[in-house]
């Protein structure tokens, strides 16, 4: 960073700049930095979207955050920015005679002597953030030190502002996703590959109460009692560890006991930060998967009729895929219809066709998908 600048002089504030991603009170030592560097009597940074936001987001040093806040101040700034690019600067001679729109409210927040300097920080759609720094001794030299010294921090400003705004979203995503998971009807964990459970849903919980002579989960951690079942999830986590973030599905058969299952395995990342797609899971890098299991004949939600909807299919295509899905075999399926097994795989064909893919296994990762939602 002193590289980029040449001077160290603004290292300190380069790092707090980036310590506000983390912590926005932070915002209030940037400015007090700011009027430090630059000589001003105030400053503030005002976040908003549009001229009649009411929840404006407001960090100031020297100018009550009150006025800032106002309505008429707010209408004030959007209307002098919304002409500006983004990295613009706009500077006011407070002294002169202003535009009625903005003369009171700036009046109020920073008096009617000296000038100010407003830089846009921010501009997309609607959203808006400007910083402002007010000196109080007019000056045509003061504020172009203060924009040279504000166009050199500007890069670090817009990166920081970047990087808040994409773990917002990660936040938000993460959040969904915890929500989707607790409310799904898909018996889902999320385990290591010990069987060790982090999270459960109570869908999950329901069908071990259920299937308690095939799978046992106590003091947080899975027995497969199922030999058969245990075996597939174990290969399936392997694939997951060597292939990465990417579901993979078996169907699974209990001769003996004469129960199918429909099981899937999808790695999640291990990292703390972005890309967690459940944050409160990852205390540690272990690798963890998400195992989802579902009885086949137990799913009463998903019938021909929905997958033909959904997928666009035939009747006859739609009560195909829906046999597939149940873990039937072509033949089996083929015997029940009193037809032969090549016109099974022909309809079978027909059905990929419509959904684009030409493999089998891709057809029924997009019923076992289609299953995890019903």
């Amino acid at each position: 960073m002193i590289n980029s600048f040449g001077e160290d002089i603004y290292l300190p504030l380069v790092q707090l700049i980036y310590e506000t991603v983390v912590s926005p009170p932070e915002w209030e030592k940037v400015i007090a930095e700011l009027i430090d560097l630059t000589k001003a009597a105030a400053g503030a940074v005002v976040g908003f979207k549009g001229a009649e936001d009411r929840r404006a987001s407001v960090f100031a040093k020297g100018v009550p955050k009150a006025a800032l806040c106002n309505p008429q101040m707010i209408a004030a700034l959007h209307a002098a920015t919304l002409t500006l690019g983004q990295g613009a600067f706009l500077s006011i001679d407070l002294k002169t005679k202003l535009n009625p729109q903005w003369d009171v409210p700036l009046h109020e927040c920073f008096g009617a002597e000296g000038s100010l300097l407003v830089l846009v920080l921010v501009k997309e759609g609607g959203r808006r953030i400007a910083l402002m720094l007010h000196f109080d001794r007019p000056g045509r030299s003061e504020t172009d030190r203060a924009a040279e010294s504000l166009m050199k921090l500007l890069p670090h400003f817009q990166t920081a502002f970047a990087i808040q705004k994409t773990t917002l979203l990660e936040r938000e995503r993460s959040a969904h996703m915890e929500s989707a998971f607790f409310s799904s009807s898909a018996p889902s964990a999320i385990i290591t590959e010990d069987y060790q459970v982090r999270l459960a849903n109570a869908s999950f919980e329901k069908f071990v109460e259920a299937s308690h002579l095939l799978v046992e989960y106590s003091d947080a951690v899975i027995d497969f009692v199922d030999t058969a079942l245990q075996d597939e999830v174990t290969r399936l986590i392997g694939m997951a560890t060597a292939q990465g973030r990417v579901r993979h599905v078996a169907w699974v058969e209990d001769k003996v006991k004469n129960v199918k299952w429909l099981v899937s395995v999808d790695a999640l990342s291990g990292r703390v930060g972005l890309g967690s797609q459940f944050k409160n899971v990852f205390a540690t890098n272990e690798r963890v998967y998400m195992l989802t299991i579902r009885e086949l004949g137990g799913n009463s939600l998903l019938a021909p009729d929905t997958i033909k909807s959904i997928f666009g299919l035939t009747p006859t295509e739609a009560d195909l895929a829906y046999c597939l899905l149940r873990g039937e075999t072509a033949s089996e399926i083929a015997r029940q219809r009193g037809v032969s097994k090549n016109t099974v795989h022909n309809q079978l064909a027909s059905a990929m066709a419509r959904l684009g893919v030409n493999r089998q296994t891709q057809f029924l990762h997009c019923l076992s998908m289609l299953s995890a939602m019903c």
